[in-house]
């Protein structure tokens, strides 16, 4: 009986033995443990920003709200509506309102005696003082039968803004075109010079001529008008001078 016991126990304990060491082999058998992931590289730096690039759109918020104007077109209008002020060389012509009575004279050539006519006459202003109007109309005389009647004519006269100088055009029953002049106005402010071109009936189109007008006081304007004899030399072959009707 004890003889079994014995071969009992050396059994059990072989058996733990055995037990042990395949536990222990079953651990070495066990796959290692993953290396560390290796460390991530650095991020990068920011990069610096770039400066602004002067011809960048503009951003949102420099945009006009809708429906309104941009800075363009703000600026175009300004300068639209300088243009279409009148201003202090617009007032100069103010002293030829209202209306007049006149005595003109001309002639054909130097050598030629001086005719003349008598007539009435109005300047006005249209277009907010702008421009003024000039109406004229002889009186009858003796020289309506070669005219077929009694000298009629329509002006304009203004100051341009842009050119930054005097117009007059000017169309009568003498024909049926338009003398167009342009002019400066002396530093009194009460000469008025003009360069001219029109269609002669008699000579051909594109004539020059030359006209000044004088305001010599409150109640007395003189027109004259200049032409070249056959030899290019200038003569005077117009005046009208005008007398405010009171």
């Amino acid at each position: 009986m004890k003889r079994r016991i014995e071969l009992f126990g050396l059994i059990l304990s072989v058996g733990i033995v055995l037990g042990s060491a395949a536990a222990v082999r079953a651990q070495d058998k066990k796959p290692a443990d993953k290396p560390a992931a290796a460390d991530k590289p650095a991020a990068k730096p920011a990069t610096e920003a770039k400066p602004a690039d002067a011809k960048a759109p503009a951003k949102a918020a420099d945009k006009p709200a809708a429906g309104q104007p941009s800075a363009e077109e703000m600026a175009m209008m300004e300068k639209m509506m300088k243009a279409a002020t009148p201003g202090e060389a617009h007032a100069k012509l103010k002293p030829l309102t209202g209306k007049w009575t006149y005595v003109t004279k001309w002639r054909m050539s130097p050598e030629q005696p001086w005719e003349e006519s008598t007539g009435k006459a109005e300047y006005r202003w249209i277009l907010g003082n702008r421009i003024l109007i000039h109406e004229a109309k002889n009186n009858p005389g003796p020289q309506d039968a070669m005219m077929g009647g009694p000298f009629e004519g329509y002006g304009m006269t203004g100051y341009d803004n842009v050119s930054k100088k005097y117009y007059n055009i000017w169309s009568d029953n003498m024909g049926t075109g338009v003398m167009i002049s342009e002019g400066t106005a002396d530093s009194s402010g009460k000469v008025f010079t003009y360069d001219g071109e029109y269609n002669c009936p008699m000579t051909g189109p594109d004539k020059k001529a030359k006209t000044i007008l004088k305001i010599e006081g409150d109640d007395k304007v003189v027109f004259q008008m200049f032409d070249k004899d056959d030899k290019g030399k200038e003569f005077q072959n117009l005046e009208v001078s005008y007398t405010r009707v009171k």
